[in-house]
């Protein structure tokens, strides 16, 4: 439920970056869980994430996964 939660915030706020703090305090989920949740949309390319800056925003191919499973 928090996943999909998360997953929705960062398609909102497609095409621009979402903080790991700022998603955490929307889902009310510890920073350091949405961020070990953003390494792995990252690590399978679901997402960029900005180690440095904390911040993440989902790839414009993700949005083709969903058009397909809609099909």
């Amino acid at each position: 439920m928090k996943m999909n939660m998360i997953l929705r915030i960062l398609e909102d706020q497609y095409p621009h970056s979402v903080s790991a703090m700022e998603i955490a305090s929307l889902v009310n989920v510890p920073v350091e869980k949405v961020e070990l949740f953003l390494r792995f949309l990252a690590k399978y390319g679901f997402i960029t994430h900005d180690e440095k800056r904390k911040t993440a925003v989902m790839c414009a191919d993700f949005f083709l996964l969903e058009e397909n499973e809609e099909d």
